[in-house]
């Protein structure tokens, strides 16, 4: 399994490095007008975006979160570069490439959540697109944290073509998730240390979480995932709800797992599904030819 693992992050981060020139202030200002335009924003606003964004020393678009305007926003710096940027700016369509960082996220206000004490978290991604092959590369998208937390993905998808707006509508309804990469590693201190939302509380009573947990994994189809992978899950759930160590998931499919696809299991919420015996059998259907395989490589004792 680990030799399985090791080769999908090989055979990933074997991808050739995309080239970023440094970005121009009017090209920075130009894409956000672009978003704030199809986000419908108020003008005063798109104003204090556009006034708000810089060229960084490094070439990066910047945009500050204490800047005047942005005192209510939820992050401290915002950072993007992109290859091709007129293609969104002039045309209306997303760039060869793109780079984004995110730092200071607060994970109370994302999870809408009481203070917990969860530090900061930061974010990056780097998304690259193919266009002959109808490829989009999740070269890596990270969240992390100053405690040790690290949350990286990388992934393919297919049958994405983006070279204008119709074919862009076109994709939407045949782009597929072809094959995925998860690495989580957790130190134990903060329970859900990047505060994702749920349909469920994933906060509270240890035991209630590992039931739950088990539940879920015990009901995962025999054809989508092995013993030895339901295995090293329930060995991850064993240890909730601050495990330490590092849980890494591979993703495949052979046909592809469509994007509306996806949509639909997080719209009908993925505890739902597995607990209720028609959804649960939709959930086969919609899975067919998927495989997931996991492992879970604990480090320390548990944390208290």
């Amino acid at each position: 399994m680990k030799a399985l693992m090791s080769a999908a992050i090989l055979a990933l981060s074997a991808l050739p490095a995309t080239a970023f020139e440094r970005m121009m202030r009017s090209d920075c200002r130009a894409s956000v007008e672009r978003i704030s335009e199809l986000m419908d924003d108020a003008p005063e606003k798109t104003s204090a975006l556009v006034d708000a964004t810089r060229v960084s020393p490094q070439g990066w678009c910047e945009m500050s979160g204490r800047a005047k305007g942005l005192e209510d926003t939820e992050f401290d710096t915002f950072e993007w570069r992109a290859e091709g940027i007129t293609r969104w700016t002039r045309d209306g369509i997303p760039p060869m490439a793109l780079e984004i960082r995110l730092t200071g996220l607060d994970p109370d206000e994302m999870q809408n959540s009481a203070g917990t004490g969860r530090p900061p978290v930061d974010v990056s991604l780097l998304l690259r697109q193919i266009p002959d092959a109808g490829q989009v590369i999740v070269e890596r998208a990270f969240m992390e944290n100053d405690a040790g937390d690290v949350l990286s993905v990388s992934g393919v998808f297919e049958r994405l073509f983006l070279s204008s707006p119709s074919m862009m509508q076109v994709s939407a309804g045949s782009a597929t998730l072809k094959a995925g990469l998860m690495s989580l590693t957790l130190e134990g201190t903060h329970e859900n240390p990047f505060g994702f939302n749920a349909s469920f509380d994933v906060r509270g009573v240890p035991q209630t979480q590992r039931d739950m947990a088990f539940d879920m994994i015990t009901r995962l189809p025999d054809g989508l995932i092995s013993d030895e992978s339901r295995a090293e899950l329930t060995a991850f759930s064993g240890d909730l709800p601050k495990p330490i160590g590092t849980l890494e998931v591979i993703v495949n499919s052979e046909r592809g797992l469509g994007i509306m696809q996806i949509g639909a299991a997080v719209a009908m919420s993925g505890l739902s599904i597995l607990t209720d015996e028609e959804t649960s059998n939709q959930l086969d259907i919609m899975l067919d030819g998927l495989t997931v395989d996991a492992d879970w490589t604990p480090t320390a004792q548990v944390a208290d």
